[in-house]
């Protein structure tokens, strides 16, 4: 009997220790044993016979499930914009008004079926109201499931052993401008940026796309200041889209082209390094017919768009000066111009912490004839990097314009959640 117990001891402690490295060694390793065992009649054939059916017995319950093959390299996240605001207009005549709101939630599906090949589908589940909009149809109000990306992504690196990287998105795809602000200004979550939130250029539209990073920041700073668009010299973008965003239809054969160029000018100076200047240029058509134009003339549309930033681990600023004509969906082709700075620092005794501020213009019309129509945009706010993908933040946004026809002014006091996995 005491032979018995000791077998079994021997066996169960091979086991554990085997397990600790790898069920699919001890498992053969662990029969050898039992063999070895019975051979030298330690334990007859029908303890061994026991002894084998508790290895295989241990090992099916240490061997973890197998994902189906369909579902490997597949990954999902999310994004939610969670928050109350309240506007307070300074005309008296105009009720002010306040509201718990989801602004956005994205929910992501990736899937990965080559080191240079993947695939993304982000959907945008959002409340259109329609509030206040002149012929608005009231069964149109409540929640929409549109897309916001659905793409497949061919990525290379390290192209013939270089630091070279070629990425392209083919489908609904971003756009330069949204996606380079976004990898500098972390708060989306508060508004959209400068492109989009004035109606000029969509941040996803249906098309393709093309970006070549040349060489790479290194590892420290891509873990203490940013992971994207890290080229340690720069990058090119182009891309090629319908021009009628993510949410609307074409209505055209115009194709609208883009092309954006950034630099590193200063990256052999280590403090200088998170220096970056850029230039985007866009060319097409609006997509609406130019008011006062022949049948079928659509307005032209263009962007040109100066950028310059600098991060570092404990702050970022940025800038953008704008210059065009048209909107995505303008009916003019009146010049339009503005600029955009934006800035936050982390508080170096508590990282997590942050302030930030922002302020922008807009001009809809900037012709000579036209010089007080300027729409100007102030926005104070602090933010907490509560833990990982998850930030409550306060902000208050002003809003001024010189002309009352386009629009009433306003203070905004919000307080939200930004949570993303």
């Amino acid at each position: 009997m005491k032979k018995i117990f000791l077998s079994f001891a021997i066996i169960g402690a091979f086991v554990i220790a085997f397990g600790i490295h790898g069920h699919a060694v001890w498992a053969g390793e662990a029969d050898v044993l039992i063999d070895v065992l019975e051979k030298k009649g330690v334990l007859t054939p029908e303890e061994a016979k026991d002894a084998a059916a508790e290895v295989k017995k241990a090992e099916a319950e240490t061997t973890p499930a197998e994902l189906p093959k369909g579902l490997k390299g597949i990954s999902i996240g999310g994004t939610y914009f969670l928050e109350y605001y309240h506007k307070d207009f300074d005309d008296d005549s105009i009720e002010d008004f306040g509201s718990f709101k989801v602004e956005r939630a994205y929910l992501t599906i990736k899937k990965k079926f080559a080191p240079w090949f993947s695939s993304r589908l982000t959907a945008d589940i959002t409340y259109d109201s329609k509030r206040g909009d002149a012929g608005a149809d009231a069964s149109e109000v409540g929640w929409e499931f549109r897309l916001k990306y659905a793409y497949g992504k061919f990525d290379f690196k390290d192209i013939g052993g270089s630091s070279v990287n070629l990425s392209s998105e083919v489908g609904l795809v971003h756009t330069f401008s949204d996606d380079y602000d976004s990898a500098l200004w972390p708060y989306r979550c508060q508004g959209k940026h400068y492109l989009d939130r004035h109606s000029l250029m969509s941040s996803a539209d249906f098309g393709l796309n093309a970006k070549l990073e040349l060489g790479s920041m290194d590892k420290d700073f891509k873990k203490k200041v940013s992971k994207k668009y890290a080229a340690k010299w720069g990058g090119i973008w182009l891309g090629a889209y319908n021009g009628s965003g993510y949410n609307k239809s074409e209505v055209n054969d115009n194709k609208v082209v883009e092309a954006g160029i950034y630099i590193r000018p200063l990256n052999m100076i280590k403090f200088l390094e998170g220096f970056r200047i850029g230039v985007q240029y866009m060319d097409g058509e609006s997509n609406a017919l130019l008011a006062g134009g022949s049948p079928n003339q659509y307005a032209n549309w263009e962007i040109t768009q100066f950028m310059a930033s600098y991060q570092h681990e404990y702050f970022t600023i940025m800038g953008q000066i704008y210059d065009g004509k048209g909107e995505d969906t303008a009916t003019d082709e009146a010049d339009r111009e503005g600029y955009n700075i934006a800035g936050f620092v982390r508080m170096p005794f508590h990282k997590p912490l942050r302030i930030f501020a922002r302020y922008d213009i807009y001009d809809d019309d900037a012709s000579a004839a036209n010089t007080d129509k300027d729409e100007k945009t102030s926005i104070y706010g602090i933010s907490y990097d509560l833990t990982k993908g998850v930030m409550p933040w306060v902000a208050i946004e002003k809003k001024d314009f010189e002309d009352s026809a386009d629009g009433d002014d306003y203070d905004m006091f919000q307080v939200g959640l930004q949570i993303k996995f």
